[in-house]
């Protein structure tokens, strides 16, 4: 976070920057197997060399915005580097904010996850590191020799005359499913000096726009992320509150053709607003509980079930407790499903209108009676790139990240609630699925396999 009258020039010796008060710090952290300890306490007062091996050194700049990943750099030996990532670092490194003098929020990078970043070279800096070959966010890197090529303060030369873009499209969709909306994008063209050899692949982050309208700022809040991997990656969808204004981040592999696109929010509210919707398994029965926040013209609710992917039938229908169909008080509804099923059942919500008109809610899934509680993807094998993942069942948050086989990450699901989410629009080939539990960092890894179609 860059603080008003914060210079980018600083001195690590200096005791004001490293208790924070002129909005940095210096922290030392060690690599302890699987995670990290804090040795601040052994960084000597007068410190003049960072890299103390002597036998070629790795380094690694990151740039982060809000707690977000933004950019980075790294130049170090082919064993710390995997694609674009740091691995193989341990995932979670704690960052933690001295909120005493600036109000930033503590973060944690992870390292098996960056995303693309300006420059990766696979060449230790057993010299003097590395220097931009050109200014400007489109430079270049390279590897320095001597001392010779250090000149602070000198341009290196302007990167200015590059020109291009990505020519996108973004469509907002009321109102797809109770309490939500969708936005969906498609990169379909670079143009100038833009390439896809060069800028891709392309991280589509996407915020709630909560700062000033239409801008990108520290008010904003990030919420998923999508990676594009060609030009020719089908369309993607991010599914978001109902009314929010947001913000798409079209971030390029070099940096040099970022696009920002702010997208208005008119949708209206749905005449019910759902505030949660639970399916759990209790031996031979499932419990299906929902709550509405207000109802308008409400008829009442017909609960529909799916076992074993057999279809949809209607099990029971509920008949809404607003006066005439209308309230903007907590409502909450249960109903009882005896279900001795040994495979996964799923419900979902079907809220009618009075006019008889209606609509239906996010699905819920639960396992079958003795079944062990595990994460479960299915179908698995799947023929048309869509899996849903049912996990266990604990009242914890999750990140979810699916990378191909070389690596890349083709889908991230951040801070995910739920008991059961689906992803789609998967391409036939071997995916591998990790879910990290965000307060602990435990971590589970499986395969996705997508036919050809």
């Amino acid at each position: 976070m860059q603080l008003p009258g914060v210079v980018p020039n600083f001195n690590w010796n200096d005791p004001n920057f490293r208790n924070g008060s002129t909005g940095g710090s210096l922290t030392k952290w060690q690599v302890n197997g699987t995670g990290y300890t804090d040795v601040t306490a052994s960084i000597p007062a007068n410190l003049n060399n960072f890299m103390a091996g002597g036998g070629g050194e790795d380094y690694i700049v990151l740039v982060f915005v809000n707690g977000v990943f933004n950019n980075g750099f790294i130049g170090g030996s082919g064993s710390l580097l995997s694609g674009s990532t740091a691995a193989p670092l341990p995932g979670n490194l704690p960052v933690v904010v001295n909120k005493a003098f600036h109000p930033c929020s503590d973060f944690t990078i992870n390292f098996n996850s960056l995303g693309a970043m300006e420059s990766v070279g696979p060449q230790p800096g057993s010299d003097n590191g590395y220097a931009r070959t050109s200014d400007g966010k489109c430079g270049a890197w390279a590897k320095t020799s001597n001392s010779v090529h250090h000149t602070p303060g000198v341009s290196n030369g302007s990167a200015s005359g590059l020109t291009g873009s990505l020519t996108t499209a973004q469509l907002l969709q009321c109102n797809t499913a109770p309490g939500v909306s969708t936005v969906t994008y498609n990169i379909t063209a670079v143009s100038g000096d833009a390439t896809e050899a060069d800028d891709f692949p392309v991280e589509v982050q996407l915020y709630y726009d909560y700062g000033t309208p239409g801008q990108l700022d520290g008010a904003d809040v990030f919420k998923f992320s999508q990676f594009d991997a060609l030009v020719s990656d089908p369309q993607k969808t991010f599914t978001i509150n109902q009314t929010e204004n947001v913000i798409l981040v079209y971030k390029t592999k070099r940096g040099c053709f970022d696009k920002v696109f702010a997208i208005a929010n008119g949708c209206l509210p749905l005449p019910v607003n759902f505030k949660s919707f639970t399916a759990t398994r209790n031996r031979a029965n499932v419990m299906l509980k929902w709550e509405t926040m207000t109802e308008q013209s409400s008829n009442g609710f017909a609960v529909e079930r799916n076992i074993g992917n057999a279809g949809w039938e209607q099990i029971t229908f509920v008949p809404s407790q607003a006066p005439n169909g209308n309230s903007s008080d907590l409502l909450t509804y249960q109903y009882i499903d005896p279900n001795n099923a040994k495979g996964i059942t799923q419900y979902r919500i079907k809220q009618v209108d009075i006019d008889n008109k209606s609509r239906l809610s996010e699905i819920r899934a639960v396992r079958g009676e003795g079944q062990l509680g595990k994460t479960i993807v299915y179908p698995n094998p799947t023929n048309d790139g869509r899996v849903t993942i049912v996990f266990e069942e604990t009242n914890i948050v999750r990140d979810v990240t699916v990378m191909d086989m070389s690596g890349r990450i083709i889908r991230q699901l951040r801070s995910i609630s739920n008991n059961n989410i689906q992803i789609d629009n998967l391409q036939p080939g071997m995916y591998s699925l990790r879910i990290v539990a965000a307060e602990t960092g435990e971590q589970s890894v499986q395969k996705i396999v997508v036919n050809k179609r």
